[in-house]
């Protein structure tokens, strides 16, 4: 032990030149936005890779649940193919409008006052910044930021993430948004009280923008409160997906956005 005290006080030297040099590095990354742009970028590559790594191991010891997971979602699909069949859908009649980019959830959180979600595609495959991303349930977020290879998503579970949605019952239009209070859970917000709003209410996309399409699922009505004075519901929305078992996601691309954007710059 004496030895080891020994060596360290006569390295003390070097031990204080290199704290100085992470200190210099920490303060330059943290107060100068082009150095910290350049470091976040590289740090988002390098822990998508190392994470993707981690996920291949694991994913070798998840096959039997990942199975069971794809078979559930493939027998949602087909019930709602032939649900399309049998009903008029106005996503149908845009469905040409609308690319969908499938990619594997590499990194996830949901236990965060902020979450972000990092998928295996990116700018090679397409996928830009401002993209809306759905999982086989329903809505998961918005591309914030792309690399090469990888994308990073504001999850729904995002406190800047405003969702443009619709009560589909009445399509009346609304916003969710997550209030940080529970992972399964949403706020709604902006329904007026003259609507005869429901507990088991759908909530979808409004297809408003060029983020998500219209009708995709965002969640149902759990919780709703309205007092004399409010001149809006309070109400809360069960999340759709399941962001607690996230594991594979669709980039939505609007072919058209460009030209809609255009429009609406004139």
């Amino acid at each position: 032990m004496q030895r080891l005290l020994d060596f360290l006080y006569q390295q003390r030297e070097i031990a204080v030149f290199l704290g100085l040099e992470i200190l210099s590095a920490w303060l330059l990354i943290n107060y100068n936005n082009r150095y910290n742009a350049s470091f976040l970028n590289s740090s988002n590559e390098a822990a998508a890779s190392l994470a993707r790594t981690s996920n291949n191991v694991s994913d070798y010891f998840q096959l039997t649940e990942v199975n069971e997971r794809l078979m559930l979602e493939n027998e949602k699909l087909q019930q709602e193919l032939r649900v399309l069949r049998t009903e008029k859908s106005s996503f149908l009649d845009t469905v040409n409008q609308y690319r969908v980019i499938g990619a594997k959830v590499i990194n996830n959180t949901f236990d965060r006052s902020t979450n972000f979600v990092t998928i295996s595609a990116g700018r090679k495959d397409s996928v830009e910044v401002g993209m809306g991303v759905i999982s086989s349930f329903g809505v998961v977020g918005q591309v914030k930021s792309v690399t090469q290879n990888f994308a990073t998503i504001y999850s729904l579970l995002h406190p800047k993430l405003l969702v443009s949605s619709k009560v589909k019952r009445t399509d009346t239009k609304c916003t969710v948004q997550w209030d940080q209070e529970a992972y399964d859970r949403a706020s709604l917000k902006y329904i007026p009280r003259h609507i005869k709003l429901k507990k088991g209410d759908s909530i979808v996309t409004s297809g408003f923008n060029s983020v998500f399409p219209e009708n995709i699922l965002v969640g149902v009505v759990d919780d709703l409160n309205l007092e004399e004075h409010m001149t809006f519901y309070e109400a809360k929305v069960k999340l759709a997906t399941d962001f607690t078992s996230l594991y594979q996601v669709f980039v939505i691309k609007d072919l058209f956005k460009e030209e809609k954007d255009s429009l609406q710059l004139q």
